[in-house]
């Protein structure tokens, strides 16, 4: 696993056990039902310990991970590495962009 994937995407917490296949990254329990609460159009939410993952989602979160969606958002004025600190805007369309390439990516490899 990715050093970055060991702590939350969203809020820093260490060892997620979550993760949400719409942006590749890892999620604590709590911020896992921030995003549950988005509704699965915006993020679509697993978990890493009783889920079953298909070979597809798997590749998608070895494409994704935490640290590329840091970068990603951070480019974009969003996220904790951003210089002002702003969340991600997951209903913009910045982060359906991200979605969408990183679908494109998972489905160009396999």
């Amino acid at each position: 696993m990715q050093t970055a994937n060991r702590t939350c995407f969203e809020c820093s917490a260490r060892n997620p056990t979550w993760n949400s296949m719409s942006y590749g990254c890892y999620l604590c329990l709590e911020c896992s039902g921030e995003h549950r609460r988005k509704g699965v159009h915006i993020s679509f939410v697993r978990s890493v310990e009783l889920d079953r993952f298909s070979p597809e989602q798997m590749v998608q979160m070895a494409l994704g991970g935490n640290a590329k969606a840091w970068n990603y958002f951070k480019t974009h004025g969003m996220g904790k590495t951003s210089d002002n600190g702003k969340p991600p805007e997951y209903n913009s369309k910045v982060a359906q962009r991200y979605k969408e390439q990183l679908e494109k990516d998972t489905k160009d490899y396999c």
